[in-house]
C-alpha cells in the first residue's frame, strides 16, 4: 500500500472517530429548511437496465444537506432531475456490494473530485468498501493526469476527496454508525447471503439494512434482504419503511422468457430470489410486527418496463399491514 494510502486511511479512521461523536441526536427544534424529504432516484432492482427505472439509489434531504443510500447506475442523472446539488453530498451509505447497488459510485466520485471535490466524503458499507474504492483510486490514475487546465494550481489526488470505511462483519442489533448535526444512522446486518462456511464470502460479504433518525422522523431502508428478526428490530416504530420487494412468478417467467440463462442455472437463481429477498406478503409481516407507520416499496423486481399492474407487489402487503402503502416510482418524495 502506497504512503499516501497509507495516511488517508489514518485519517479516514480518525474522521469517523470524531464524527461519530461531534454531536447530539438531530432535535425537531433545529430545523431549518423544512422536514426531512426522502426521495426514490432509483427504484428497479437487479442489474438489468431499464428506461423507466434507474438502479437502486435513495437521498435522503435534510437542511440541504443530501446523504446517498445506495448508488446503482444513474444515480448522477436522476440526482439533476431531482434538482439536487451533487455538491450537497454530505455521506453515502452502501446497503451491499451488488453491481445494481454501486454501479456509480466511481463514476460520482471522479466527477466530484473534477469538478468540486475539496473536502473527503465518508463512503460507509460493507467489509470491502475501502479495498473497492482504493481500486476505484488506483483506476482513476490516468484521469488524474489528464489536463483539463493549462497552468494553475494542481488539484489534490483522488483519494484525497474520499474516506471510506468498512462496517463490522457482525451487527445483530443496531450499531450507531454514523451522526451529524442533521442525522443518526443504524445499521444491521440482513440476510441476503447465502455461501459455504469457510468460503472467501463468508470471510467477506456482508449485507446492511439502515436506520436513519432526523427531526422528529425515522426512515428504516430494508436494502436487499430475505425475512430478518433483525430488520424487524430496527425498523420498530418506524414513521416509513423503505423496503425491497420481489414477485416470484413473475420473476420467473423473466427468467424462462430471457434465453439465455441455462436451464442449470436456473435452480440456483430461483432459490435466491425466493430466499434472499421479501415477498410482499413478508414485507407486511415486518411492518407489522415492527409497528411502522406507512411502507414505500422499492427495488421492484422484476420491475420491468412494460408492467402497469403494480398491484402484484402492493397486495401481500395490505393483507397483513393496514397502514398506508405506496409503491415507489423513480424521484418519488417520501
Amino acid at each position: 500500500m502506497s504512503s499516501r494510502l497509507s495516511a488517508r486511511r489514518a485519517i479516514s479512521i480518525a474522521s469517523a472517530l470524531l464524527t461519530l461523536g461531534m454531536s447530539a441526536p438531530p432535535d425537531a427544534a433545529r430545523a431549518e429548511t423544512g422536514s426531512p424529504v426522502f426521495i426514490t432516484l432509483g427504484t428497479g432492482g437487479g442489474p438489468v437496465i431499464r428506461t423507466n427505472r434507474s438502479q437502486p439509489a435513495n437521498a435522503l434531504v435534510v437542511n440541504n444537506a443530501v446523504y446517498l443510500i445506495d448508488i446503482g447506475a444513474g444515480t448522477q442523472r436522476q440526482l439533476a432531475r431531482s434538482g439536487l446539488d451533487p455538491q450537497k453530498v454530505r455521506a453515502i451509505f452502501l446497503s451491499h456490494h451488488h453491481v445494481d447497488h454501486v454501479s456509480d459510485l466511481g463514476p460520482f466520485l471522479f466527477n466530484r473530485w473534477l469538478l468540486f471535490g475539496e473536502s473527503a466524503l465518508p463512503v460507509i458499507g460493507p467489509p470491502g468498501t475501502v479495498a473497492m474504492v482504493d481500486g476505484l483510486i488506483r483506476a482513476a490514475r490516468p484521469i488524474e493526469l489528464a489536463p483539463v487546465t493549462i497552468g494553475g494550481p494542481a488539484k489534490l489526488p483522488v483519494g484525497a476527496t474520499v474516506l471510506p470505511r468498512d462496517l463490522s462483519k457482525r451487527m445483530d442489533s443496531p450499531d450507531l454508525i454514523y451522526k451529524d448535526e442533521n442525522i443518526r444512522v443504524f445499521a444491521v446486518t440482513n440476510n441476503h447471503y447465502h455461501f459455504e462456511k469457510g468460503s472467501a464470502a463468508d470471510h467477506f460479504s456482508r449485507s446492511f439494512a439502515f436506520r436513519i433518525e432526523t427531526y422528529g422522523k425515522i426512515y428504516v431502508y430494508t436494502g436487499d434482504t430475505g425475512w430478518s428478526e433483525k430488520v424487524v428490530r430496527l425498523a420498530k416504530n418506524a414513521d416509513v419503511l423503505i423496503s425491497e420487494v420481489i414477485d416470484i412468478p413473475g420473476v420467473e417467467r423473466a427468467l424462462r422468457a430471457d434465453g439465455h440463462i441455462p436451464e442449470a442455472a436456473m435452480p440456483g437463481l430461483l432459490a435466491h430470489m425466493q430466499q434472499d429477498h421479501l415477498t410482499p406478503r413478508q414485507v407486511g409481516e415486518i411492518a407489522k410486527l415492527a409497528g411502522v407507520k406507512a411502507v414505500v416499496l422499492t427495488h421492484l423486481v422484476p420491475g420491468d418496463d412494460l408492467s402497469v399492474d403494480l398491484g402484484v407487489y402492493s397486495a401481500g402487503v395490505t393483507q397483513i399491514f393496514h397502514g398506508p402503502v405506496r409503491v415507489a416510482a423513480d424521484l418519488d418524495r417520501f
